[in-house]
């Protein structure tokens, strides 16, 4: 797929307006005027961008939270005059493309070549919002400690690389902020705290404009994955098989509100875990799930006969219709 940039002979706007580049030099003047971002800047990409570009290592975030307040400071000055339904990609603080809101596929292509490219729409009312999260297992006994797990996350063409969290992360990049995490049975997506994004080092794989949460962590930002990553599970005696999912992350710091990270069901129901009430969860390996299938399996062979046994003309009657 081929990105080409917006043709001159475009028309952008009835009066075309110049828009300059921002520096760290520029910025200056919002870090004195807090708020003073334009208005059409919802202020959760604000604290988004200012966060990127003051606190991130990577250059990739830095030039990311620059393109997204070219963007915003374009769409003030009516420089998307004519598409109004279209989603804008930006990438050096200049205007590539016009179009569709792109696929995960779409963009790892992309960001090969334009690796701090953004895309937003022109109509905010598209921005998008994670699903739902219920954030259920708080409720549970014992601050729901029976739900906590230890997680690891690597990316999968680099195994020897992984990132660890041991029930509870202390991230002293955010002052000691801490994550307890939970299998959450309301969550169906899984996030994990920033550490994990940081850990694993490199920008590939992420988008590079964040995803505003709802439900649990309501208005915090999640940046979310674009490519497969690999998670497993602990509880204090063993580990789970590898499972992939595209994973996402909070924001560097989410707000006090956020207190977990959440294992979704896109990692729960691709494996096998036993929980008695009261009690921490159990994953079973590979070895135990095959003997709970073969158990389920028997035990409902074992019902079947009893039925039959107990109920021999319905369930004859019943054989016949069908």
């Amino acid at each position: 797929m081929d990105i080409k940039a917006v043709p001159r002979s475009v028309p952008r706007s009835l009066q075309p307006v110049q828009i300059l580049p921002e520096t760290p030099q520029t910025l200056l003047k919002y870090e004195r005027m807090p708020g003073q971002l334009t208005p059409s800047m919802p202020e959760h990409m604000r604290r988004f961008c200012f966060n990127q570009i003051t606190d991130s290592e990577s250059n990739i975030d830095v030039q990311s939270g620059y393109n997204i307040i070219f963007f915003y400071n374009a769409l003030e000055s009516g420089e998307f005059l004519g598409h109004e339904n279209d989603w804008v990609m930006v990438y050096n603080q200049e205007i590539i493309a016009y179009g569709k809101l792109y696929s995960d596929d779409e963009l790892n292509h992309i960001f090969k070549k334009m690796p701090s490219a953004i895309q937003l729409p022109v109509n905010q009312k598209r921005l998008p919002r994670s699903k739902k999260r219920k954030m259920v297992t708080t409720n549970h006994v014992n601050n729901a400690s029976d739900y906590k797990v230890r997680a690891s996350v690597r990316r999968p063409e680099e195994p020897g690389l992984v990132a660890l969290i041991n029930y509870t992360l202390y991230d002293k990049y955010n002052n000691n902020k801490i994550y307890e995490c939970v299998i959450d049975t309301g969550a169906p997506s899984t996030i994990f705290p920033f550490h994990i994004k940081r850990t694993l080092r490199g920008d590939e794989g992420w988008k590079k404009n964040p995803i505003t949460s709802s439900g649990y962590g309501e208005g915090a930002n999640e940046i979310y994955a674009t490519r497969m990553f690999e998670v497993r599970l602990g509880d204090k005696h063993d580990w789970t098989k590898w499972v992939q999912a595209k994973i996402s992350v909070w924001e560097q710091d989410p707000g006090d509100e956020v207190e977990h990270a959440l294992i979704g069901n896109d990692i729960t129901d691709q494996l096998a875990y036993a929980h008695e009430p009261k009690r921490p969860i159990k994953f079973l390996d590979s070895t135990d799930e095959e003997k709970l299938t073969q158990f389920l399996n028997n035990s409902l062979t074992k019902i079947v006969v009893l039925f039959i046994n107990f109920y021999p003309f319905q369930t004859a009657n019943r054989l016949c219709k069908s």
